[in-house]
Protein backbone atom coordinates (compact mmCIF):
# COMPACT_ATOMS: atom_id res chain seq x y z
CA UNK A 1 0.00 0.00 0.00
CA UNK A 2 1.01 3.11 -0.85
CA UNK A 3 2.14 5.78 2.21
CA UNK A 4 1.09 9.04 2.81
CA UNK A 5 3.22 11.44 5.34
CA UNK A 6 1.45 14.90 6.30
CA UNK A 7 4.78 17.22 7.73
CA UNK A 8 4.83 20.37 10.08
CA UNK A 9 7.36 22.93 8.99
CA UNK A 10 8.28 25.01 11.84
CA UNK A 11 9.31 23.30 15.27
CA UNK A 12 9.50 19.96 12.92
CA UNK A 13 11.17 20.21 9.92
CA UNK A 14 12.27 23.53 9.97
CA UNK A 15 14.09 25.36 13.36
CA UNK A 16 15.72 28.94 13.15
CA UNK A 17 15.08 28.61 9.28
CA UNK A 18 17.12 25.91 8.59
CA UNK A 19 16.10 22.58 7.59
CA UNK A 20 18.64 19.47 9.13
CA UNK A 21 20.44 17.76 5.97
CA UNK A 22 18.83 14.40 7.86
CA UNK A 23 15.81 15.07 7.89
CA UNK A 24 16.43 16.65 4.07
CA UNK A 25 17.95 13.23 2.93
CA UNK A 26 15.26 11.06 4.74
CA UNK A 27 12.16 12.92 2.72
CA UNK A 28 14.19 12.07 -0.25
CA UNK A 29 14.51 8.20 0.75
CA UNK A 30 10.35 8.48 1.71
CA UNK A 31 9.62 9.71 -1.74
CA UNK A 32 12.18 7.32 -3.46
CA UNK A 33 10.30 4.75 -2.40
CA UNK A 34 6.96 5.59 -4.15
CA UNK A 35 5.41 7.39 -0.96
CA UNK A 36 3.90 10.75 -1.11
CA UNK A 37 5.05 13.89 1.39
CA UNK A 38 3.01 16.31 2.06
CA UNK A 39 3.52 19.66 3.64
CA UNK A 40 1.16 20.57 6.42
CA UNK A 41 1.33 23.39 7.79
CA UNK A 42 -0.33 26.99 9.15
CA UNK A 43 2.16 28.77 6.54
CA UNK A 44 1.05 30.67 3.55
CA UNK A 45 2.03 30.12 0.29
CA UNK A 46 4.08 32.16 0.03
CA UNK A 47 5.81 31.75 3.66
CA UNK A 48 6.34 28.30 2.56
CA UNK A 49 8.32 28.86 -0.64
CA UNK A 50 10.67 31.18 1.40
CA UNK A 51 11.13 28.36 3.84
CA UNK A 52 12.27 25.89 1.15
CA UNK A 53 13.85 28.31 -0.97
CA UNK A 54 17.28 27.01 0.04
CA UNK A 55 16.64 23.29 0.01
CA UNK A 56 16.12 20.58 -2.60
CA UNK A 57 12.54 19.72 -0.71
CA UNK A 58 9.75 18.97 -3.48
CA UNK A 59 6.22 18.17 -1.81
CA UNK A 60 3.94 16.09 -3.92
CA UNK A 61 1.25 18.33 -2.33
CA UNK A 62 0.34 21.07 0.14
CA UNK A 63 -1.79 21.78 3.02
CA UNK A 64 -1.44 25.48 3.91
CA UNK A 65 -2.80 28.07 5.99
CA UNK A 66 -3.71 25.70 9.12
CA UNK A 67 -5.98 23.32 6.61
CA UNK A 68 -7.51 26.32 4.11
CA UNK A 69 -6.03 25.88 1.29
CA UNK A 70 -4.26 22.75 -0.13
CA UNK A 71 -2.45 22.97 -3.56
CA UNK A 72 -0.36 20.51 -5.95
CA UNK A 73 3.22 20.25 -6.13
CA UNK A 74 3.47 23.51 -8.01
CA UNK A 75 1.35 25.36 -6.05
CA UNK A 76 -1.37 25.14 -7.97
CA UNK A 77 -4.70 25.60 -6.03
CA UNK A 78 -7.16 22.62 -5.73
CA UNK A 79 -9.12 23.76 -2.65
CA UNK A 80 -9.14 27.13 -1.11
CA UNK A 81 -11.29 28.88 1.78
CA UNK A 82 -11.41 32.41 2.41
CA UNK A 83 -12.23 34.82 5.59
CA UNK A 84 -15.25 37.13 5.13
CA UNK A 85 -13.78 40.83 4.87
CA UNK A 86 -15.90 42.44 7.48
CA UNK A 87 -14.75 39.88 10.07
CA UNK A 88 -11.02 40.53 8.85
CA UNK A 89 -11.58 44.34 9.60
CA UNK A 90 -13.27 44.13 12.79
CA UNK A 91 -10.23 41.76 13.82
CA UNK A 92 -7.51 43.73 12.55
CA UNK A 93 -9.20 47.31 13.90
CA UNK A 94 -9.00 45.69 17.45
CA UNK A 95 -6.22 43.85 17.30
CA UNK A 96 -4.24 46.77 16.43
CA UNK A 97 -5.47 49.21 19.51
CA UNK A 98 -3.23 46.20 21.78
CA UNK A 99 0.74 46.48 22.63
CA UNK A 100 2.92 43.23 22.76
CA UNK A 101 1.70 42.10 19.54
CA UNK A 102 2.72 41.91 15.84
CA UNK A 103 -0.47 41.28 13.41
CA UNK A 104 -0.42 40.22 10.01
CA UNK A 105 -2.79 39.03 7.18
CA UNK A 106 -1.90 36.49 4.18
CA UNK A 107 -3.47 36.21 0.88
CA UNK A 108 -2.91 33.40 -1.78
CA UNK A 109 -0.13 35.31 -3.32
CA UNK A 110 1.63 37.72 0.04
CA UNK A 111 2.11 37.77 3.05
CA UNK A 112 1.47 41.60 5.05
CA UNK A 113 2.16 43.03 8.31
CA UNK A 114 -0.41 45.19 9.28
CA UNK A 115 0.34 46.30 12.83
CA UNK A 116 3.36 46.20 14.51
CA UNK A 117 3.05 46.57 18.33
CA UNK A 118 6.61 43.88 19.23
CA UNK A 119 8.55 45.76 16.38
CA UNK A 120 11.77 42.48 14.77
CA UNK A 121 10.37 39.74 13.05
CA UNK A 122 9.63 36.10 13.95
CA UNK A 123 11.36 33.00 12.45
CA UNK A 124 7.93 31.73 11.88
CA UNK A 125 6.88 34.71 9.41
CA UNK A 126 10.04 36.54 8.71
CA UNK A 127 8.69 37.60 5.02
CA UNK A 128 6.14 39.95 4.67
CA UNK A 129 5.65 43.74 3.37
CA UNK A 130 4.10 46.70 5.19
CA UNK A 131 -0.02 47.16 4.24
CA UNK A 132 -1.55 50.61 5.46
CA UNK A 133 -4.89 49.98 6.90
CA UNK A 134 -6.31 51.75 4.03
CA UNK A 135 -5.48 48.84 2.18
CA UNK A 136 -7.07 46.17 3.64
CA UNK A 137 -10.28 46.39 1.87
CA UNK A 138 -8.48 45.86 -1.39
CA UNK A 139 -7.74 41.86 -0.99
CA UNK A 140 -9.09 38.51 -0.51
CA UNK A 141 -7.55 37.31 2.92
CA UNK A 142 -7.34 33.33 4.24
CA UNK A 143 -5.38 33.83 7.29
CA UNK A 144 -4.77 36.30 10.25
CA UNK A 145 -1.46 35.39 12.10
CA UNK A 146 -0.48 36.99 15.20
CA UNK A 147 2.42 37.27 16.65
CA UNK A 148 1.94 37.21 20.62
CA UNK A 149 4.89 36.31 22.75
CA UNK A 150 3.23 36.64 26.08
CA UNK A 151 1.30 33.63 27.04
CA UNK A 152 -0.74 35.51 29.00
CA UNK A 153 -1.64 37.93 26.54
CA UNK A 154 -1.71 34.78 23.71
CA UNK A 155 -4.38 33.13 25.87
CA UNK A 156 -6.17 36.71 26.34
CA UNK A 157 -6.55 37.56 22.56
CA UNK A 158 -8.16 33.71 21.91
CA UNK A 159 -10.57 34.07 24.32
CA UNK A 160 -11.62 37.26 22.93
CA UNK A 161 -11.65 35.96 19.09
CA UNK A 162 -13.32 32.57 20.34
CA UNK A 163 -16.09 35.01 22.20
CA UNK A 164 -16.54 36.96 19.64
CA UNK A 165 -16.12 35.33 16.51
CA UNK A 166 -16.13 31.58 16.60
CA UNK A 167 -19.36 30.94 14.56
CA UNK A 168 -17.44 32.61 11.53
CA UNK A 169 -14.04 31.60 11.97
CA UNK A 170 -11.48 29.25 13.58
CA UNK A 171 -8.46 30.50 15.33
CA UNK A 172 -5.21 27.80 15.97
CA UNK A 173 -2.38 27.89 18.42
CA UNK A 174 1.21 27.46 17.53
CA UNK A 175 3.80 28.37 19.53
CA UNK A 176 4.45 31.81 20.05
CA UNK A 177 1.07 32.37 17.19
CA UNK A 178 -2.35 32.81 17.04
CA UNK A 179 -3.61 31.56 13.53
CA UNK A 180 -7.18 32.97 12.27
CA UNK A 181 -8.41 30.90 9.27
CA UNK A 182 -11.62 30.37 7.79
CA UNK A 183 -14.61 28.58 9.73
CA UNK A 184 -14.13 24.64 9.30
CA UNK A 185 -10.19 24.91 8.40
CA UNK A 186 -7.57 22.60 10.24
CA UNK A 187 -4.64 20.21 9.29
CA UNK A 188 -6.61 17.69 9.83
CA UNK A 189 -10.05 18.70 7.59
CA UNK A 190 -7.39 19.83 4.95
CA UNK A 191 -5.64 16.78 4.85
CA UNK A 192 -9.16 14.25 4.65
CA UNK A 193 -10.02 16.43 1.76
CA UNK A 194 -6.53 15.55 0.32
CA UNK A 195 -7.01 12.26 0.57
CA UNK A 196 -10.73 11.90 0.63
CA UNK A 197 -11.43 13.95 -2.63
CA UNK A 198 -8.52 14.21 -4.64
CA UNK A 199 -6.76 11.35 -3.94
CA UNK A 200 -10.19 9.15 -3.86
CA UNK A 201 -10.29 5.99 -4.63
CA UNK A 202 -6.61 5.27 -4.19
CA UNK A 203 -5.79 3.45 -0.45
CA UNK A 204 -3.21 5.10 1.47
CA UNK A 205 -1.45 4.46 4.88
CA UNK A 206 -1.42 8.02 6.72
CA UNK A 207 1.82 9.54 8.82
CA UNK A 208 1.57 12.76 10.73
CA UNK A 209 4.76 14.64 12.10
CA UNK A 210 3.65 17.48 14.06
CA UNK A 211 5.35 19.36 16.95
CA UNK A 212 2.51 21.56 18.13
CA UNK A 213 -1.39 22.03 19.23
CA UNK A 214 -2.18 23.45 15.81
CA UNK A 215 -1.20 19.35 14.35
CA UNK A 216 -3.73 17.34 16.81
CA UNK A 217 -6.21 17.79 13.89
CA UNK A 218 -4.45 16.22 11.26
CA UNK A 219 -3.09 13.69 14.21
CA UNK A 220 -6.10 12.56 14.88
CA UNK A 221 -6.98 10.94 11.43
CA UNK A 222 -3.54 9.40 10.67
CA UNK A 223 -3.28 5.38 10.83
CA UNK A 224 -0.10 6.80 12.64
CA UNK A 225 0.78 9.85 14.40
CA UNK A 226 4.29 11.21 15.78
CA UNK A 227 5.19 14.17 17.84
CA UNK A 228 8.40 15.01 19.76
CA UNK A 229 10.26 15.31 22.91
CA UNK A 230 9.87 18.67 23.24
CA UNK A 231 6.07 19.04 22.18
CA UNK A 232 3.09 19.70 24.91
CA UNK A 233 2.09 16.88 27.43
CA UNK A 234 -1.22 17.04 25.21
CA UNK A 235 0.09 16.79 22.08
CA UNK A 236 2.44 13.98 23.09
CA UNK A 237 -0.28 12.14 25.10
CA UNK A 238 -2.39 12.40 21.23
CA UNK A 239 -0.04 10.35 19.07
CA UNK A 240 1.29 6.79 18.93
CA UNK A 241 5.08 7.58 18.82
CA UNK A 242 7.24 10.28 20.15
CA UNK A 243 10.60 10.98 18.52
CA UNK A 244 13.61 13.59 18.96
CA UNK A 245 14.37 13.75 15.09
CA UNK A 246 12.55 14.22 12.08
CA UNK A 247 14.07 11.49 10.36
CA UNK A 248 13.69 8.94 13.02
CA UNK A 249 9.96 8.54 12.04
CA UNK A 250 10.57 9.20 8.33
CA UNK A 251 12.96 5.60 8.89
CA UNK A 252 10.35 4.16 11.03
CA UNK A 253 7.86 4.29 8.62
CA UNK A 254 9.70 3.50 5.59
CA UNK A 255 10.14 -0.35 7.53
CA UNK A 256 6.65 -0.14 8.99
CA UNK A 257 4.88 -3.06 7.72
CA UNK A 258 7.94 -5.38 6.62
Amino acid sequence: MKKLMAFDVDGTLLFDRKVEPESEAAIHRWQDAGHLAVCNTGKSIYATQVAFENYDINFDYYVLYTGAVVCDANYEILFKKTLDLEVVTEVIDHLSTLEGINVYATTLDHDYQVYSGIGGYSNILPAFSPMDRSEVENHEYVGIPMWIPDPTQRAEILAWILDNYSDRLDCHRNLEFLDIVPKGSDKGLGLKWLVENHLGGEQVETYTLGDSWNDLGMHAIADHAASFTYSPAEVQQATEYVVDKAYEFIDRALTDGE
